[in-house]
């Protein structure tokens, strides 16, 4: 070939490779620019339906959209990160392995959130926007639903019901001549359908007493598997101290069935405030505490502690104690160097005021290795406790899946009893303490948890208006438990990935109602009952 026509061709190639570079480039800019939107590459870790631990990874491509929450003044506070997910039925657990965002840090520190929403939830919602119950005869969605806020919400559902329901009577003929200490003061408000009152300003105040008054006498707990300390403080109120084994970012192990898993001293105070955030006020008050080993409860404690205490290798103060489980020195508690985090749970009443009756939990788990209870196997559990008594009055058996969908969001699968004061009878509502269980596995979502609400179809309607008030924001559960726990004194309670679980799964409670109502109607699976 000619050197001029070589140049030739060059001359007719070189404007056909820029103006396809120009073409590759415009059409960059416009896919980057529409929407925002980016596909990446997750990784989902999916888990055995049939088991609560057997686990295996597949590679998955989500879509995140990067929206700007509004509302109530956050857009300068949040960024949250939307996944798409479709309509899915999961039937038994099912691990989630969720998306992380910005994975350099895991405290409580970043403003971003991972939120889901779901496709069948989004139908649900819409339809039942004009839809109405027959024996209330009022809409699903109240007309105030939309423009309030979590906080008012919660404070407006059930509030008739709790301001006239009666106390105590115990306290009727106890005499004072003098102020009352702030727990004593939350006790003689304890009512028929709530622990506590979320207008109740002593409950703040027992908050700040257990993190911050002179313990005077320490003593094992006899009840549980593991390690409690009962403890009394200076102006003679009790609580249950729970010390911190492991750190927060320390996962539970997968392989350990439930009666093997290690109580975190974090679940117990995010089980409270996160029992406050819902509206329920059945957890007992608990609170954080930084406590000096040397100082504060090695002259207290029993000799069952104090002759398990030693120093470790790195030079810190530890214990262990007496208990069932987990109580010798591969599993102590250990200062930095002598001073641990607690968590400090209010006690109840004593028993000669307010007794208690223990319930059987029709959901329990079997703790046997070997063998799975009935509910695990058989979908028509529900049929049967519905006739049986607690179950049957109308109210428990509603009380006992909230239970169970709280239970959902801490991850907790060890409720196999609740008690109630015997005082109010069987319509009342159960206690939920015993908590350390919860909050275990940031990025596993334990569906058995939701058994009774998919083998019942029922929920209460005050509930599910939480839930979806929750679902579609703005303010969503993640940031509002960030809130009430950022003034704990050992915060962060929880770190990032269990907050953004939580939203995660709240989205997961109302696909198992939407699953529902593709089963049963409206009126057969929400159920107002004025609580």
């Amino acid at each position: 070939m000619s050197r001029k026509q070589s140049w030739g061709s060059l001359t007719f190639t070189l404007p056909v490779v820029i103006l396809l570079a120009l073409i590759n480039i415009y059409l960059l800019m416009y896919m980057h620019s529409h929407n925002g939107e980016t596909t990446v590459i997750l990784t989902e870790k999916v888990y055995n339906k049939n088991s609560d631990s057997s686990s295996s990874y597949v590679q998955a491509n989500k879509e995140m959209k990067n929206n700007r929450r509004s509302g109530d003044g956050e857009s300068d506070r949040t960024n949250p990160i939307i996944h798409k997910s479709g309509a899915q039925k999961h039937s038994d657990d099912d691990g989630h392995r969720s998306p992380e965002v910005n994975p350099a840090h895991d405290g409580n520190d970043v403003t971003e959130y991972v939120v889901s929403v779901d496709n069948l939830v989004d139908e649900m919602i819409e339809t039942l926007r004009t839809t109405t119950l027959k024996k209330s005869k009022s809409s699903v969605f109240p007309s105030y639903f939309w423009n309030m806020t979590m906080g008012k919400l919660t404070h407006h559902l059930g509030y008739y019901q709790r301001s006239r329901a009666k106390t105590l009577a115990g306290y009727d003929d106890i005499k004072t001549s003098g102020p009352l200490p702030a727990w004593k003061l939350v006790h003689r408000n304890i009512r028929q359908f709530s622990l506590y009152s979320p207008d109740d300003p002593n409950v703040d105040q027992l908050l700040k007493d257990m993190a911050t008054l002179p313990i005077t006498e320490a003593d094992e707990n006899d009840g549980g598997t593991q390690l409690k300390i009962n403890t009394r403080l200076s102006d003679g109120g009790r609580a249950v101290l729970k010390p911190m084994r492991y750190g927060r970012e320390v996962e539970a192990d997968e392989n350990r069935y439930i009666f093997d898993d290690i109580e975190r001293h974090i679940a117990e105070i995010a089980a409270f405030q996160l029992d406050r955030v819902l509206g329920f006020y059945r957890v007992p008050p608990t609170i954080g505490r930084l406590v000096n080993i040397t100082s504060e409860l090695k002259p207290i404690v029993p000799k069952s502690i104090h002759q398990t205490m030693f120093t470790s290798p790195a030079g810190n103060l530890c214990f262990y104690g007496e208990c069932d489980y987990y109580c010798d020195s591969a599993f102590a508690f250990c200062g930095r160097p002598d001073v641990i985090e607690v968590s400090m749970m209010s006690y109840l009443p004593s028993r000669n005021i307010a007794g208690r009756k223990s319930w059987y939990q029709p959901w329990r788990r079997s703790y046997n290795k070997r063998r799975k209870a009935y509910w695990e196997e058989h979908d028509d559990l529900c049929d049967k406790v519905r006739h049986e008594s607690p179950y049957n009055n109308g109210k428990i058996l509603l009380d006992m899946i909230d239970a169970h969908t709280f239970d959902f969001l801490t991850g907790n699968k060890d409720r196999h009893s609740f008690a109630t004061f015997r005082e109010f009878g069987n319509f009342t509502f159960p206690i939920m303490y015993d908590n350390g269980r919860g909050f275990g596995r940031r990025t596993y979502d334990a569906m058995s948890i939701l058994a009774p609400l998919d083998q019942c179809c029922l929920i209460r309607k005050s509930t599910f208006l939480k839930y979806v008030k929750l679902y579609m924001g703005p303010e969503k559960l993640s940031y509002l438990m960030k809130e009430a726990l950022k003034s704990d004194p050992i915060a962060p309670v929880l770190i990032r990935g269990h907050l953004t679980a939580l939203d995660r799964r709240i989205v997961k409670i109302l696909h198992a109602v939407a699953v529902c109502l593709q089963k049963k109607s409206v009126n057969e699976v929400i159920v107002d009952d004025r609580f």
